[in-house]
């Protein structure tokens, strides 16, 4: 009989960025929900230490910066009333991100690295003898 899945006693391990990132998120999400609704939803620490394994692979590739504007985006909706946000769901909280698609890099602005005078000229000089080279494998020099 074929095993279709397997399960690892292994704990996730995460970076100190990663670690910090995930730990931010949980502090806005206790500032923003308050402690009495927390500890309705995580009533100790083990709950909460189990909810950061269970969710910090989805939240620790985000920089404070974009949980920043997650949290901004679970204000809006509470503001207006919604009732995915009376107690804190990681879940909801989550797919807000899905729903506000960051810009794809090719609809950005161009914004062309400029190079030092110096750069220039060394980059000519390897362009005159990257052709220089090109022209004698080619038999054109």
């Amino acid at each position: 009989m074929r095993q279709v899945s397997t399960t690892t006693t292994k704990q996730p391990t995460f970076s100190a960025r990663e670690k910090d990132s995930i730990a931010y998120f949980f502090l806005r999400l206790q500032n923003t929900f308050g402690i009495s609704k927390m500890l309705a939803v995580y009533p100790d620490e083990k709950s909460i230490a189990l909810a950061r394994r269970e969710y910090g692979k989805f939240i620790c590739n985000m920089k404070r910066q974009e949980i920043n504007e997650l949290f901004d985006l679970v204000h809006e909706q509470r503001q207006i009333g919604s009732d995915n946000f009376l107690f804190p769901d990681i879940d909801a909280i989550l797919g807000l991100k899905r729903q506000v698609k960051p810009q794809a890099s090719y609809h950005r602005l161009y914004e062309p690295k400029y190079l030092s005078e110096k750069q220039v000229k060394e980059q000519r000089q390897r362009n005159v003898s990257n052709l220089q080279k090109l022209k004698q494998q080619l038999d054109m020099a």
